[in-house]
């Protein structure tokens, strides 16, 4: 683990669901984030991902529309974000009271290996992780691994099109053990058997801090 990481904003002050998957997502597994991101902010957790193209995007993107807290770890510096179309997104989330994380400094550009890197804070910060959809190589399969062999986190998986290469990684994240989740329903369930205070967490989520820029051990 880095020593320190770099934040703009406030790290949401709830248990945090990591949210991996496609950049290139298919309309079914986008069709599960609106259900998903739903059963997360009604069970009092907030989201962390990446702010990749694709599912991270579009997680963040729906729980900024349901008024949850939702938290960006980049692969740069604070000041170089990527991809660069997502700028306002970055700011809104920021906005809204969610946060920005990174281990670079300000100004470090994305490179390809810092990626990866960025993928096990992910799973560090998260409390549990849920795979949307993920091909038989993927940096949400890698992602997956470090949260469950590495850090002991609970992994969950959407399932997909038996076949389909583009979700070859998420059904066999399921064949070796990882909670199926189908609906909302699934999703509530297993997140109560990790948090039973939703309730308590819940109000935090409507009470966290006022954005604004820090610097934090981990």
């Amino acid at each position: 683990m880095p020593f320190r990481l770099r934040a703009c904003g406030s790290l949401p002050r709830v248990p945090l669901l990591g949210v991996v998957g496609s950049r290139r997502p298919s309309s079914c597994a986008l069709a599960s984030l609106p259900w998903m991101v739903k059963g997360a902010i009604s069970a009092g957790w907030g989201i962390i991902s990446g702010g990749a193209r694709g599912i991270d995007a579009a997680a963040h993107r729906e729980c900024l529309r349901l008024c949850g807290c939702t938290a960006v770890v980049l692969g740069s510096g604070l000041s170089q974000c990527y991809p660069p179309e997502h700028a306002g997104l970055f700011r809104a989330i920021v906005a809204s009271g969610g946060c920005l994380l990174s281990e670079y400094e300000d100004d470090a550009p994305p490179r390809p290996w810092r990626f990866p890197r960025r993928n096990r804070l992910i799973s560090a910060l998260c409390r549990a992780l849920v795979v949307v959809q993920a091909a038989e190589k993927s940096g949400s399969l890698s992602t997956a691994r470090i949260a469950s062999e590495q850090h002991g986190k609970t992994v969950m998986a959407i399932p997909g099109a038996t076949g389909s290469a583009d979700w070859v990684g998420s059904n066999r994240l399921l064949r070796d053990g990882a909670l199926l989740v189908t609906d909302q329903e699934d999703l509530e369930v297993c997140l109560g058997m990790l948090q039973p205070s939703a309730e308590t967490n819940a109000e935090h989520n409507e009470g966290h801090r006022s954005p604004g820029e820090d610097h934090f051990a981990l």
